[in-house]
């Protein structure tokens, strides 16, 4: 495990730019216990404010700092960390935060609305019985009878060009197909990466047709679990290989003892506004997309992914986004350049 060089504890946190990757990796070891932690420690193109202490990270859309997630620091530097990015960047909001982050952030002035549910399943005791669980085993009985198989393989023994096609094929098929998406999503990596586990649905000729990448968490310097984060296939791929695909990594993560396997957000989904100052544009514009035929069809489909990620089951907890600068409706409207959506 790599440890951060040592910085004096009188010291100010400030603008790093870009931390070195051990710097990051040790405080992702140690304090990465939220879902978009790997992202906000690996994720291209984000800035990180703050030191080997800990950091927050963002993008910079005009004059607004978008900051991802919780602090990958400690408990005890949230505080300062916050203070210190918001005397700096002055226009600022969060997405994706936790509870105790929320009422941070409340605390400080700031609107804060729900944002949507985040889901996870304990291993322990999961099983794929009764009718909730039907796609399961429908799916491992189709490509067990069609020879398809489940591998975890690393990338350097598969080609390349076979993953890209994989890849670039199923986002034809999405709503937001002209690019990857990032900062909420961390874009998908075609290449092994420290931690992360890559699964793929290889045909009877050991060809790939699917893949599905999951992200590590960690607390204390120990794994306790993963977030489902990449699922793709070939568009011609039965559309059960997810659940084949999660299915298989559920067993093999069983096995080994992890604790929890995280699907991640479902956005607008389940939001209630009931516990904090919110912004009522915000929840209004969230709302809209939700419940807005055209814009599940044209912008994002979260109902369609809000069922897909319950049928799994499990437990939801509330995530939250927070901005201290109004009127809230240019940071909505920048928040989809933060994202890659334009």
């Amino acid at each position: 495990m790599n440890y951060p060089a040592r910085v004096p504890a009188d010291m100010s946190f400030s603008d790093s730019g870009f931390l070195a990757e051990p710097v990051r990796r040790a405080l992702l070891e140690n304090h990465g216990n939220f879902v978009l932690a790997y992202s906000v420690a690996h994720q291209p193109g984000l800035r990180h404010f703050g030191d080997a202490r800990g950091f927050i990270a963002y993008r910079m859309v005009g004059r607004t700092a978008y900051a991802l997630a919780d602090p990958l620091a400690p408990h005890a530097h949230w505080d300062e960390l916050v203070d210190a990015f918001v005397d700096e960047k002055k226009d600022v909001t969060f997405w994706q935060v936790s509870r105790p982050m929320a009422e941070l952030l409340a605390a400080k002035g700031f609107r804060v609305n729900a944002l949507g549910v985040e889901s996870f399943i304990d291993l322990a005791g999961y099983d794929f019985a009764g009718p909730m669980r039907r796609s399961f085993r429908t799916a491992s009985n189709r490509f067990a009878r069609s020879g398809h198989t489940v591998a975890e393989l690393p990338l350097t023994a598969l080609d390349p060009q076979r993953i890209e096609a994989i890849s670039l094929g199923w986002r034809r098929t999405r709503t937001t197909k002209r690019r990857e998406l990032s900062f909420l999503v961390r874009p998908v990596q075609l290449r092994d990466e420290p931690g992360v586990r890559k699964f793929f649905i290889v045909d009877a000729d050991g060809q790939p047709i699917a893949f599905a990448f999951f992200d590590p968490l960690y607390e204390d310097g120990k794994l306790i679990g993963y977030l489902s984060a990449t699922r793709r296939w070939l568009p011609d791929a039965d559309p059960l290989a997810a659940y084949f695909l999660v299915r298989r990594a559920i067993e093999t993560f069983q096995a080994e003892g992890v604790a929890r396997l995280y699907f991640g957000l479902m956005p607008f989904h389940r939001i209630e506004d009931r516990e904090f100052e919110k912004d009522w544009l915000t929840r209004r514009a969230f709302r809209f997309i939700y419940t807005n035929s055209l814009a599940q069809r044209f912008v994002y489909p979260t109902q369609s992914l809000a069922r897909h990620k319950e049928s799994y089951g499990g437990e939801q907890r509330e995530t939250w986004c927070a901005m201290n600068t109004q009127p809230s409706l240019p940071r909505l409207l920048k928040l989809v350049r933060a994202c890659g959506v334009v």
